[in-house]
């Protein structure tokens, strides 16, 4: 469910801001470490939109350091991937021994689970997205790997992933769920691409398949909800045959047309569970989410979550 959440320094006595900060942003937001930076005075402003698959921030302030250690970590109970966009002036990410020096448009991705330190030493702004390790590892098999990873912003890749961030981010309260679903989806698809594009040598992504599997991936998920949606128009998006996009499917243990199927029960099964569609039918839902036939959607819901669509919408209900 998504939510919002704004900090500021401006209405803080200027004593007290630095502490402010650090309580009520370092600590209960991200469980960091805050060092003020020099300076006479410190500034600071954090607007937060939590959605259903990502976070993002849109932090900016006067220079000063955050550090995750190691205490922190053992604090904490997420595991998620961040990616840092600089907006304005520059910044310096350090994790695993590597530094990355931040322009505007350029980014890096660090790992929550790692100990990390972001000096931001003149005023900044960045926006930054926050989401499980978890999606990251689906897409990218080595994503354990990529902390401390920069993506060059004025590179082709890397401005398609800028642009990305901040148009998407900007709509992800606005349409329906179900479409900030996709653009999350979406969204995560293109940093999975651009981190790739930025470690060639070392990921199997960089492969053609991998970079197939995205593609096509990222095609669904825009069109999830569209029922005339099948293998030949992926296999058409991804510019390959049904037979060749197949066998990239088979390596993964899939094929097209379980990966269309796989995703429209996701979608439905998150919309079941999510009071914003409390008032809607299950036969509502599932024809928004692509299915015709009601018959078969409840006969591969139960197939796949061991009780019916009525019975799995009664168990959240049940727990409220």
């Amino acid at each position: 469910m998504s939510g919002q959440a704004s900090y500021s320094t401006v209405d803080i006595a200027p004593r007290d801001r630095f502490a402010y900060w650090r309580e009520a942003v370092c600590d209960s937001y991200v469980q960091l470490g805050c060092e003020a930076g020099e300076g006479p005075g410190f500034v600071g402003s954090l607007d937060i939109e939590r959605h259903s698959a990502l976070s993002v921030s849109r932090v900016s302030g006067t220079a000063h350091r955050v550090v995750r250690r190691p205490s922190d970590i053992r604090s904490a109970s997420e595991a998620d991937f961040l990616v840092s966009l600089q907006t304005a002036n520059s910044s310096r990410l350090t994790q695993f021994g590597k530094t990355s020096v931040l322009r505007p448009g350029d980014m890096v991705v660090y790992d929550s689970t790692q100990p990390y330190c972001l000096d931001l030493t003149e005023p900044f702004s960045q926006t930054v997205l926050q989401f499980s390790k978890a999606s990251l590892l689906s897409r990218l098999p080595f994503a354990e790997t990529l902390g401390g990873t920069w993506i060059d912003g004025q590179s082709d890749i890397g401005r398609l992933v800028r642009e990305s961030i901040l148009a998407f981010s900007a709509h992800l309260n606005s349409g329906s769920p179900v479409f900030a679903s996709t653009l999350q989806e979406t969204l995560l698809d293109l940093v999975a691409t651009g981190l790739a594009g930025s470690r060639k040598s070392e990921l199997a992504l960089s492969s053609f398949d991998r970079q197939i599997l995205l593609r096509a991936r990222s095609c669904i998920a825009r069109r999830i909800h569209d029922p005339e949606l099948d293998r030949n128009q992926v296999a058409s998006a991804t510019g390959l045959s049904v037979r060749r996009l197949n066998a990239i499917f088979q390596c993964e243990g899939s094929s097209i047309a379980g990966e269309i199927r796989q995703k429209r029960l996701e979608v439905v099964a998150a919309a079941l569970h999510d009071p914003r569609f409390a008032a809607m039918s299950i036969s509502e839902i599932a024809m928004r989410c692509g299915y015709n036939n009601l018959q078969h959607f409840s006969t591969l819901f139960r197939k796949a979550f061991g009780r019916s669509p009525r019975q799995y919408r009664g168990e959240e209900e049940c727990s409220r």
